[in-house]
């Protein structure tokens, strides 16, 4: 009888924990945050951040309006646009 041997190979664990997305907000010419997407949706809601409000995330190569950022898309589309005066 001959008899194989099965090499185990090491587990290689779980797959990591994807990074939570974290936008730095410039806010009175200065850099706040990073905030995650939960703390966005806060300060959208308290009018702290807008459309036109510059944001940059680790990969962005410039700050950009936040309203132009596909991932914060969400963020805005219940919010109206400024009243005209």
């Amino acid at each position: 009888m001959k008899q194989t041997q099965q090499t185990s190979q090491p587990s290689a664990g779980p797959p990591p924990i994807p990074q939570a997305v974290a936008f730095h907000v410039a806010v009175g010419g200065q850099s706040a945050g990073p905030y995650d997407m939960a703390g966005l949706k806060q300060q959208v809601q308290a009018a702290k951040i807008t459309r036109e409000t510059l944001v940059w995330k680790d990969g962005m190569s410039q700050w950009t309006a936040a309203g132009q950022v596909p991932e914060l898309a969400s963020l805005f589309g219940s919010t109206p646009p400024p009243i005209p005066k």
